[in-house]
């Protein structure tokens, strides 16, 4: 009996030996698909064109032999008007994310059918009907919420309100069309600038700060490791007049056009 167990311990002590030298002494590798971050921060570019023109809030038209102007036509045309600057983003949430930056504006829009008098005369006469150009140039610091659903691997939809703080830094506004007078010499120089300006061209008639609220539906695209292209369809609208109180004329701009940008998720 004790022959048969010392023979099985042998032929035990064997196979343990043959089964550790089978087995291979290579490492263990793990392969993954790609790097991924764990930040919640990016930062972005973008590029914003749009169509700007203006709705009219207010006009009542003074009729007391003192007005320099009439408007004939409620109506305005659009100009061509951009922004452009950065955003940091971070992402409360996978669909809820939050941003703030910077941007540079340049916008405008035309307002219709002025019609200009001429001071100096007995009788208050017409010197022309024209329309009139306004230029406007402002720094933005503009809030966004995105709301972020991932469509496929590398597409998301995205809806974005959103509040834009404006200082401006210039208006101006300046005749346009044909046939313009010499305002010099026809006694109304000054006479667009009374809109925005009265009296000593120190004092300044028009708003240094306002505010917008904008919507936008757009999408993310995936380019690149953790860089993504964003499209978006926007439409933005003042909330306050451009111009302060001033000779019965209040206009409140606002934009339709989109954005372009690059994300790069840090």
């Amino acid at each position: 009996m004790k022959n048969w167990i010392k023979i099985g311990a042998v032929a035990l002590a064997l196979q343990v030996t043959f089964s550790a030298q089978a087995q291979t002494e290579d490492p263990i590798e793990y392969f993954t698909d790609s790097k991924i971050s764990d930040t919640k921060f990016s930062l972005a570019a973008i590029y914003a064109p749009s169509f700007a023109s203006r709705r009219l809030a207010l006009y009542e038209p003074v009729a007391d032999g003192n007005e320099l102007f009439a408007m004939l036509n409620n109506n305005a045309g659009g100009v061509f008007a951009q922004r452009y600057g950065m955003m940091a983003y971070y992402e409360l949430r996978g669909m809820f994310h939050v941003g703030v930056g910077f941007t540079t504006q340049k916008s405008g829009f035309i307002s219709k059918e002025f019609a200009v008098f001429d001071q100096n005369a007995i009788f208050q006469d017409t010197v022309g009907i024209f329309n009139a150009k306004t230029s406007y140039s402002a720094l933005n610091i503009p809030i966004q919420f995105i709301f972020h659903t991932q469509i496929t691997d590398i597409w998301a939809l995205q809806v974005i309100p959103s509040y834009d703080l404006i200082f401006y830094n210039m208006i101006d506004r300046s005749w346009v069309g044909e046939g313009l007078p010499n305002y010099s010499a026809d006694a109304v120089e000054g006479v667009l600038g009374t809109m925005y300006q009265r009296g000593a061209t120190s004092t300044q008639y028009h708003k240094g700060f306002n505010g917008s609220i904008g919507f936008a539906l757009g999408n993310e695209f995936t380019v690149a490791d953790n860089l993504a292209l964003t499209l978006r369809a926007e439409f933005r609208l003042g909330l306050l007049p451009i111009n302060a109180a001033d000779i019965a004329l209040s206009e409140v701009p606002y934009g339709v056009g989109g954005s372009v940008g690059f994300r790069y998720y840090l």
